[in-house]
């Protein structure tokens, strides 16, 4: 059995009890999977704790780590429906490109992105599912000020910092000090780090807990960012960052 076969047996298993608590013979009537085949499956989803089994009755059902899986899925779908409203408010002030964004594993993915209505205006290849690294734009840098010190310390013990534009921070010591300081003013900026001629700015969503579970960002062209209009996107930026904080938690 190829490993595409196996998956989708294995996925097929779990839709099946997410339905009712079944036992082993019951399992391979309903699926008509081979005994042997469906013997290992069960025993790998035990061991990687999405099922558990009732030694009493013999019946196997879906386990707390499975719905703990739903339960991400259910928030990040509730991260997006939440700022919705506050980035369409966000995007009719400043008619600019906004991204929101949050963590997957050693980068980031967007949620949800607005374009700019601007006629000068920065033409970027993201969209909504795709991926972006974290060291080297504004979102990113502000999903990595929320990590803790041990996740931090794994992220820069396995990124490897490409240089995309000649603006992009070099290594772990920049990335680490650009990191204290969106720590204290709650922004983070990213200054044609990506991609040339965008300059950005992001902040943080915050959940009750005080931890960092998203981030968003406007991004302009460079050549329109004065300071007096970074000074204002920024202060628009962190209104909205507190709005959909509070509203989140």
């Amino acid at each position: 059995m190829d490993t595409a076969q196996t998956v989708a047996k294995a996925l097929g298993l779990l839709e099946l009890l997410g339905k009712q608590s079944l036992t082993a013979a019951q399992i391979i009537d309903k699926t008509k999977i081979h005994r042997s085949t469906a013997y290992r499956l069960l025993g790998t989803l035990i061991q990687l704790g999405y099922l558990r089994k009732n030694d009493t009755n013999g019946l196997y059902s879906l386990s707390p780590k499975i719905l703990t899986l739903a339960s991400s899925v259910r928030e990040t779908k509730d991260i997006k429906e939440i700022a919705q409203p506050h980035i369409d408010e966000l995007h009719s002030r400043v008619h600019e490109t906004i991204h929101l964004a949050v963590l997957d594993n050693d980068e980031l993915v967007y949620l949800d992105k607005r374009e700019s209505t601007r006629n000068l205006r920065v033409v970027m290849s993201s969209k909504t599912g795709s991926h972006a690294p974290l060291y080297c734009t504004g979102i990113g840098k502000v999903l990595l000020s929320g990590m803790s010190d041990a996740q931090l310390r794994e992220y820069l013990r396995t990124v490897r910092f490409v240089k995309y534009t000649e603006h992009t921070l070099p290594g772990a010591p920049e990335l680490l000090n650009e990191i204290d300081d969106i720590k204290k003013r709650g922004f983070a900026e990213d200054r044609e780090e990506h991609e040339d001629g965008v300059y950005c700015v992001a902040a943080p969503v915050i959940d009750s807990d005080g931890s960092v579970i998203a981030a968003f960002s406007v991004s302009l062209p460079s050549v329109r960012a004065t300071d007096s209009l970074k000074k204002s996107i920024i202060e628009d930026v962190q209104l909205i960052s507190k709005r959909i904080s509070g509203e989140i938690g």
